[in-house]
């Protein structure tokens, strides 16, 4: 067999060159770590030195607007501004003595309630409107500093050192102010140097730059409107910082440099006694220069300590990796040798390497003992590869077998569905069938409730009859026995009735014996109305109750045909009945004649109205006897369809268990035929192993136990 062949790598240069990475990871760890840590510090360090450097500047700064509020001082304690006199104060101003005591100032002037400043330089102007005056005359302060303004006496930007003069009762009755030019300051603070490129500037209490190096900024420039036109832009954050100055706030901010790349750090604090603000404004590359000066010095001693560890490692390794070079050679001579596990290592060594070997010898022991068992056993295991294959030829004929079996199973499931839907499209049609019963039974009940209402109609209608003709009714006894062979007539009629009704479950008699009562009682008013046309006048009452009988037995003959529409299906047991009523008609002629024969029709009308009401009277209970059949038709018919229901759930159950068991037969047969390939491929995988048995004994056999 041909081996890969792999590039050889040295363990030595590997271990050199992780222990040099790891070096080199800690060093940078390092280095980042300090780097970020003294940043933070000297950072800190920083913001305490300018912070305490620019609370000096101001002290200074404050210092000096005491030594002007002080030069002042000559003016107040002056005999003629204490005595209080107004008019005698602005003279002594005026005068050209008190020129003497100006000092810093441009000039000097004093001014009352009126607003009206006189000057020391022999001028006047309304100062009523300016905030030094309204902090003095109106809000009543001893002492006041202004932000710069234009002079309206000299037109350069000046401030105000004012102070209030009282009389001797401690009253204000005037302000004295000296007038000190912005240059003055401004030459102070651009004076101040913060490093190589750090300065300082003042800001009025409106944003208005009061000192800055950049000398076009003073009085020309605001932070807070005008240094951008608006807080958008790189600037926009030293709005910021200018609008927290301007509300007397103390800080420092990191904001973006005007005319550079980086930030800047200000640090700002208001100025005791006036309403403006000093900043320091420090460039971030001098913050920051001893940090990357730090960061230098620890890169280079990084780089120096990885290359001394790593020369001193890869020495410390080479020496100690020396014996396993005889190692390597031993284990090749096994290797490129006849395979003899008899042969051992002889390196006498207690590092880790010597530790190595020995259990490179105790592992070639083991492997002896090992591949010694293994030759004893590669014998039964050719036996047992034998026996694997004879039993897996088994496993593939029995699983055939099972297989077809399972297929025949199927095949009658199959069948068992097809009669299962069968059944259940034949009880669904009968399903059918009784739901189209309920509906005809609905009908027909409807039917027999409107027969009902017609024969109780018609009671009332011969009842109002009977109440006519009652007095005449026994003057007509000769044509009772003919009434009572029309009665019997009309007896056999209705027995008739009754065989009808148990053949169409009783509706279907109703519907003929109205409907041949209705003939009969139409026959009798035609009748009746052609005696009453013989009798003449005395006929004339008759002839009204014969057109009374005529419309009911209209409206019997209309509710019979509404129910003969509805029993279309019974027709034929309907003519027997009418052939009987066509008998029962001629009895009914018979009496006819003899009421002609007689004359004596008032009593044939009585016994046909009596004969005629107790016909009704059966039709009335043969319609309620109908209707109660109905009823219970009804009742059976609901209690069928609740059977056919359970028997279509049923019959549903049984198509779902047989759906079921087709799928799980399908599935059956999915698994038994792959089973049968899975015995197919342990057949082959018997082979094979039958095959590197027989090889892993041929390789056991190079062995040397």
């Amino acid at each position: 067999m041909s081996q890969k062949k792999n590039k050889r790598t040295s363990l030595t240069f590997r271990l050199v060159v992780l222990i040099g990475a790891a070096i080199l990871t800690i060093n940078v760890l390092q280095i980042s770590v300090v780097t970020v840590n003294a940043q933070k510090s000297i950072v800190q360090e920083d913001l305490d030195m300018y912070a305490n450097a620019m609370y000096g500047y101001i002290g200074a700064l404050h210092n000096d607007l005491e030594s002007y509020f002080n030069a002042l001082n000559g003016y107040i304690y002056n005999d003629t501004l204490l005595e209080g006199d107004l008019a005698a104060s602005r003279r002594w101003i005026q005068n050209s003595d008190g020129y003497n005591m100006r000092g810093a100032f441009d000039y000097i002037m004093l001014a009352g309630p009126d607003g009206i400043s006189y000057n020391d330089n022999r001028t006047t102007t309304n100062i009523s409107e300016r905030s030094y005056f309204k902090a003095i005359m109106k809000e009543g302060k001893d002492r006041y500093i202004d932000d710069p303004v234009i002079s309206k006496t000299t037109g350069q930007p000046v401030v105000h050192i004012t102070r209030a003069l009282k009389d001797s009762n401690g009253r204000t009755y005037a302000m004295l102010a000296g007038v000190v030019n912005v240059k003055l300051i401004t030459e102070q603070i651009n004076r101040i140097k913060i490093g190589e490129n750090g300065y300082a500037f003042i800001l009025a209490s409106d944003g208005l730059v009061l000192a800055h190096p950049v000398l076009d900024f003073v009085m020309n420039k605001n932070f807070i409107t005008g240094i951008t036109g608006g807080k958008e832009g790189r600037n926009g954050d030293m709005i910021a910082v200018a609008e927290s100055m301007s509300r007397g706030e103390t800080g420092e901010a990191w904001i973006n440099a005007n005319n550079r790349s980086g930030k800047d750090l200000i640090v700002y604090s208001p100025i005791e006694g006036c309403p403006w603000s000093m900043a320091l404004s420090i460039p971030d590359y001098q913050i920051y220069d001893l940090v990357k000066r730090v960061r230098l010095f620890l890169i280079i001693g990084g780089v120096i300590s990885v290359v001394v560890l790593i020369v001193v490692g890869a020495t410390a390794l080479i020496k100690a990796l020396q014996p396993l070079v005889v190692v390597e050679r031993a284990i090749n001579d096994i290797a490129s040798g006849d395979a003899d596990l008899t042969r051992r290592i002889d390196i006498d060594s207690n590092n880790e390497i010597g530790y190595v070997v020995k259990g490179f010898n105790a592992f070639a022991s083991k492997l002896h003992e090992i591949i010694a068992d293994v030759k004893n056993s590669k014998e039964a295991l050719g036996v047992a590869g034998e026996d694997m294959s004879v039993s897996a030829q088994d496993t593939a004929s029995s699983i055939t077998e099972i297989i077809a079996n399972i297929d025949s199973m199927r095949n009658q499931i199959v069948n068992q569905s097809a009669s299962v839907t069968e059944t259940a499209s034949a009880v669904n049609e009968i399903a059918a069938n009784i739901g189209s019963l309920e509906r005809m039974i609905e009908s027909q009940s409807a039917g027999v409730t409107q027969a009902s209402a017609a024969v109780e109609q018609m009671i009332g209608n011969i009842t109002s009859v009977n109440q006519s003709v009652e007095k005449m009714a026994t003057s007509f006894e000769a044509l009772e026995t003919d009434a009572t062979n029309g009665f019997a007539k009309q007896q056999s009629v209705n027995d008739r009735i009754k065989q009808i009704e148990a053949q169409s479950e009783m509706l279907k008699e109703a519907n003929i014996a109205i409907s041949n009562i209705a003939e009969q009682t139409n026959l009798l008013a035609m009748n009746a109305a052609i005696e009453a046309a013989h009798a003449g006048e005395a006929g004339k009452g008759f002839a009204v109750v014969a057109d009374e009988i005529r419309k009911l037995s209209e409206t019997s003959t209309s509710q019979s045909k509404t129910i003969g529409e509805q029993l279309n299906n019974i027709k034929e047991s309907i003519n027997n009945v009418v052939q009987e009523s066509l008998e029962s008609s001629q009895a009914f002629e018979a009496v006819s004649i003899k009421i002609q024969d007689t004359d004596q029709l008032v009593l044939q009308i009585k016994a046909a109205m009596e004969e005629q009401t107790t016909g009704s009277q059966q039709i009335s209970e043969a319609l309620q006897s109908m209707n109660n059949s109905t009823v219970q038709v009804r009742n059976a018919s609901e209690e069928m369809t609740e059977g056919n229901k359970a028997i279509l759930e049923e019959v549903q159950r049984l198509q779902n268990a047989t759906t079921s068991m087709k799928e799980s037969m399908d599935e059956m047969v999915i698994g038994a035929k792959k089973i049968n390939e899975t015995g197919a491929q342990l057949e082959d995988i018997s082979g094979k192993v039958k095959e590197q048995i027989a090889h892993i004994g041929n390789q056991i056999d190079q062995f040397k136990v």
